[in-house]
């Protein structure tokens, strides 16, 4: 196998990738793609399947609904983050996520990539006004968050927070949310460009299939 990776990203943490893998060969599938797991596997599948070669290929995502269950390595090798979803990805570390969620579960978290390449449930309910009246869209988009306590945006250092508080304080107004700031931090991305990619990783040898068995561990850690 050739000995530089092909990185298969979801756009939501193109900041991110790109700061710590500079000259490698990224491809990007949509970041909208995380609602619908059958299409998001679709996509990084297409991704996977173009990339000439035999290649170690490192998909920058988490198993994401089960949106990574399924992908079939081909030729290659597949490397992921052993973690359910980017926000782990953000944090660092899933051992970090864990204890956010422990200290506030009903968090909704926003980076720049979540803000610029996804319909968050401020920018639905925009887009439902026309169709069903303020009042009533308003209703329907508050009982989407009803039960979480804050808004969090995680500053990875890629891009500047300060453009995005303007937004945020429109969501947490409208949903009555304080915001608070997460440090973030790329050191389970770095670690996936550069390795050593150990028990925080999940490997598909060349023929395999990513089964979602491989994801059940994750529940007992």
């Amino acid at each position: 196998m050739e000995t530089k990776p092909v990185i298969v990203s979801c756009e939501v943490l193109r900041d991110e990738i790109e700061r710590v893998a500079p000259g490698h060969d990224i491809r990007f599938v949509d970041g909208a793609l995380h609602d619908y797991p059958d299409r998001m596997r679709a996509a990084l599948q297409e991704r996977i399947d173009e990339i000439p070669g035999e290649r170690t290929v490192l998909l920058s995502c988490g198993r994401c609904s089960n949106g990574t269950v399924g992908l079939r390595a081909g030729r290659h090798r597949l490397v992921l983050p052993a973690v359910d979803d980017c926000i782990s990805l953000l944090l660092g570390s899933r051992a970090r996520y864990l204890e956010e969620h422990g200290r506030q579960p009903g968090t909704y978290y926003y980076t720049r990539g979540w803000v610029e390449y996804i319909e968050d449930p401020y920018q639905e309910y925009l887009k439902i006004i026309p169709k069903y009246g303020e009042e009533k869209a308003a209703a329907v988009a508050r009982m989407i968050l009803e039960h979480y306590t804050r808004v969090a945006l995680i500053d990875t250092g890629t891009y500047d927070t300060g453009r995005l508080r303007p937004y945020l304080d429109k969501v947490c107004a409208f949903y009555d949310l304080p915001l608070e700031p997460l440090e973030g931090s790329l050191r389970l991305l770095e670690k996936l460009v550069t390795g050593p990619h150990d028990e925080e990783f999940i490997t598909v040898e060349p023929g395999e299939e990513l089964e979602e068995c491989r994801f059940w561990a994750l529940a007992e850690t």
